[in-house]
């Protein structure tokens, strides 16, 4: 169990994770919290050229559903990343770097090998599907790439034109995530809604809401095993928009996952709980 659940991980820290060869009780949403805006108008964002750091803290809680015990292991990440973006006309082309990329655990998950870094990708904000398409996928499964990924997907999005309170909007995305090794295909269904002017850390801030529906499945081999790997799940996420600034100022997300693992003949069943918080850096 220590190894695959160390694993797991990465599917929440790398980004959701399609459809299923078992049948996976889905998680229940978790409610949104309420957030009363202070003005009810409508606002426009555009990406501009510039390059912002973010500071990303993460943290993850994995519990076997499957054991008579109760087994829970926890873990936290720190990443420092640079994201750099050139802007023509209503094309956003991004270069991103992660420079730092910590973690720590607790639990019976043993000691974690740092990662190599730099770690860089780079692609174009696509208004046509509404999500980043990287022109840097590797075909071996690399964690921290996955989490870079992730982090793009989660930071640059499409827009409507105008963000008129209580307009809503929906995109999907196809990604590549970790189970250690174990390369899975993710689907997730990303449903926005648009809150209004908020204050946030004593700034005048565009607050977003977004839910998500997970869906996931991965094949391959770790450690001289098969491992298949089957999940649903939900996610939410709150973004802190400054307009005047074309910046994601503060996000916020979190993400619950339910999946069954197949290995040597055996199906595990595990619960997964993450939250991340993405922090503009001037």
């Amino acid at each position: 169990m220590k190894q695959y659940m160390w694993s797991s991980i990465f599917v929440l820290l790398g980004g959701a994770c399609t459809s299923a060869h078992l049948p996976v009780p889905a998680p229940t949403p978790s409610p949104q919290p309420a957030i009363e805006p202070t003005d009810t108008g409508s606002w426009t964002f555009a990406y501009r050229s510039d390059t912002l750091r973010y500071q990303i803290a993460r943290s993850a809680a994995i519990e076997s559903q499957s054991d008579s015990g109760t087994h829970r292991e926890i873990t936290t990440n720190n990443t420092d990343e640079i994201l750099s973006l050139s802007v023509v006309s209503d094309t956003v082309r991004y270069a991103a770097t992660i420079d730092t990329f910590s973690t720590t655990t607790q639990g019976l998950i043993g000691t974690v090998q740092q990662a190599v870094v730099p770690v860089q990708t780079s692609g174009v904000l696509n208004p046509t599907n509404s999500q980043p398409d990287s022109s840097d996928v590797g075909q071996s499964c690399d964690p921290v790439q996955s989490s870079l990924q992730s982090d793009i997907r989660n930071l640059l999005i499409s827009l409507p034109a105008q963000l008129a309170t209580g307009s809503t909007w929906q995109d999907s995305t196809t990604r590549r995530a970790c189970y250690g090794t174990v390369p899975v295909s993710a689907v997730v269904v990303r449903r926005f809604s648009v809150v209004g002017r908020v204050s946030y850390s004593g700034l005048s801030t565009v607050a977003i809401q977004r839910i998500d529906s997970i869906s996931a499945h991965g094949e391959g081999r770790q450690l001289q095993h098969r491992v298949v790997v089957d999940a649903t799940g939900t996610g939410s996420a709150t973004y802190y928009l400054i307009p005047e600034q074309s910046a994601v100022f503060h996000l916020t997300t979190s993400q619950d996952l339910d999946f069954v693992v197949q290995a040597s003949g055996r199906s595990n069943l595990f619960r997964e709980s993450a939250k991340q918080e993405y922090s503009l850096v001037r």
